[in-house]
């Protein structure tokens, strides 16, 4: 099942790592356009962001098995950071092509989606770093005691 996993983790981080890449194309255009401050930042938060969550899920993905966690809290974990990544990889991406930072609510509908899913992945990354690190912690001891 690990192998399994491994390879949710990995495909997600090539396609969210490819998808920061591609964020470079809207940054240089909003920098070439003279846009707005916010909205090339926008465009930088989602390049630089999405690349770095792209290597971070290939890094845990190559790691899984080093984990000390339970198999049903593998999945869990590898499920919740996956959900995590691509809500992010969405709040970016959309609320940079919209103006939206999706750090508060906002007003209107689109600026609610935006904040919904940087709010997900928030949530559910923070959850899921926590038990990788506790899985990551119990190796530890576990290899040195």
């Amino acid at each position: 099942m690990t192998n399994v996993l491994a390879s949710l983790l990995s495909s997600s981080g090539f396609l969210v790592l490819l998808i920061g890449f591609l964020c470079g194309a809207p940054l240089g255009s909003a920098i070439n356009k003279n846009l707005h401050e916010e909205r090339v930042r926008a465009w930088r938060v989602a390049h630089s962001s999405l690349v770095g969550g792209g290597v971070m899920l290939l890094a845990i993905a190559s790691n899984l098995s080093r984990i000390d966690l339970s198999e049903p809290l593998k999945v869990l974990t590898s499920v919740m950071l996956c959900i995590s990544v691509w809500s992010f990889t969405f709040a970016l991406t959309f609320g940079a092509s919209r103006g939206h930072r999706g750090t508060e609510r906002g007003t209107g509908f689109t600026a609610a989606i935006t904040y919904t899913a940087n709010i997900t992945g928030v949530i559910l990354s923070l959850i899921s770093i926590l038990m990788l690190a506790h899985g990551a912690g119990v190796h530890l001891r576990n290899g040195i005691f």
